[in-house]
């Protein structure tokens, strides 16, 4: 396992109670870390044209808006904005709409036989994951201190389009108590041109 430079993690408190969930932009990996295995849904139009029909009214992109310059300082982003309880903050270091359709789905196995699935299905199963996934991440650590950890991924990533993703990595802590935590608080991370996203908040909370 890799461990990048030292960033920081969120103590495991209380819940917060009664935060509103407002998650408009951000995205999952439905594609990249499916729930369950996937099975092939025939359509009547070609996967070419549903990629046609989902990008309908979106000005294509190639590269990713804002995200941060590396995995450390995005991660180091989503606990400051967590810290402060930014709910809008946190999900704008998620995928858009329009990034998903333009520089994460064209390259996943979704694409093709034998698990074909339109954009517009794998957005939506994606979307719900995330949104629960946020919803935990806030409920457990918006608005609480924070302590000093790392951020480890278990391999460099690999290249995924124009650019890298990374899976499965995880957040690493040390208590006051001294006590250990590691935790995964979102899924995959997508870099494109330099910058770099989470593709979904789907967590393991």
């Amino acid at each position: 396992m890799m461990t990048l430079r030292p960033l920081t993690l969120l103590a495991p408190l209380a819940l917060a109670a009664g935060l509103s969930l407002l998650f408009a932009c951000g995205g999952d990996d439905a594609t990249a870390e499916p729930a369950h295995t996937p099975v092939h849904v025939d359509s009547i139009f070609p996967i070419e044209e549903e990629i046609r029909r989902f990008r309908e009214g979106m000005t294509p992109v190639s590269s990713l808006s804002g995200g941060m310059d590396s995995p450390e300082a995005l991660v180091d982003a989503l606990l400051r904005r967590l810290e402060a309880a930014d709910t809008l903050g946190v999900a704008e270091l998620a995928l858009t709409r329009t990034e998903f359709a333009y520089l994460y789905y064209p390259f996943t196995m979704y694409t093709a036989p034998p698990y074909e699935l339109s954009p517009a299905l794998v957005w939506f199963q994606q979307q719900n994951r995330s949104s629960q996934g946020l919803g935990r991440l806030l409920r457990m650590y918006a608005g609480k201190p924070l302590f000093d950890t790392g951020l480890a991924c278990p391999d460099l990533g690999e290249a995924f389009g124009d650019g890298h993703i990374w899976h499965g990595c995880t957040v690493l802590g040390e208590l006051p108590t001294g006590e250990r935590v590691e935790e995964r608080l979102f899924g995959s991370i997508l870099e494109v041109g330099g910058r770099h996203k989470i593709v979904s908040f789907s967590n393991e909370l």
